[in-house]
């Protein structure tokens, strides 16, 4: 989509509906195939495009891989900003939980496992994916920095933190992760971030 196109510029234009179409398929593809089973024409059958279109968008596979991924972690991981660290850790941690439990969080997350060896480009493409959230949650931490909320705090550090009780919920899967879980792990994270400041 480009900024010079009057029907992009339209929230109702002809291209918004072709791009909503496109990542409701991809994101339906991921979820019932995974991975592998995300081919341009099973996609372009589902949004109801032309192969052409489809592949004008992304001229390579890895692009569109990449896309849709980043796709499905800002509209179900968003790190958001109320001005509070603790309440916003707390929905990003709960909210990492329910996408990793989902079928599109679970072939999400092959990408991380492949092998280097194996699958250098899907390899690739989850280190940028990480990276990228990563640097969106070194933001927030930045600004509760400069709000004395915490001390300055490295994001991978702290995601790693976040994101170990979620996996081993999902891995175990006797119950689901709760938001009780998610804000009492939050507390002991962001409790002992503030306690690090005075050692």
């Amino acid at each position: 989509m480009t900024a010079t196109s009057s029907s992009a510029r339209r929230p109702g234009g002809r291209t918004r509906q072709v791009t909503e179409r496109l990542w409701a398929a991809a994101l339906d593809i991921l979820a019932e195939n995974g991975v592998d089973g995300l081919q341009y024409e099973e996609l372009a059958a589902r949004a109801q495009v032309g192969r052409a279109t489809v592949y004008r968008r992304w001229p390579d596979r890895d692009n569109l891989l990449r896309d849709v991924l980043a796709r499905f972690a800002e509209i179900s991981v968003p790190i958001d900003d109320t001005g509070d660290i603790v309440r916003d850790l707390t929905a990003f941690m709960h909210a990492f939980a329910e996408a990793s439990a989902s079928p599109t969080g679970r072939a999400a997350l092959q990408i991380l496992l492949r092998r280097v060896d194996e699958e250098k480009g899907l390899h690739r493409i989850g280190v940028e994916l990480l990276d990228q959230r990563t640097g969106h949650l070194q933001r927030r931490l930045d600004r509760a920095a400069e709000m004395g909320q915490l001390p300055s705090a490295d994001a991978a550090f702290v995601n790693m933190m976040l994101a170990g009780p979620v996996q081993w919920f999902v891995l175990r899967r006797s119950r689901a992760f709760t938001l009780d879980d998610a804000r009492e792990v939050v507390e002991l994270v962001v409790e002992g971030l503030r306690h690090r400041k005075w050692l």
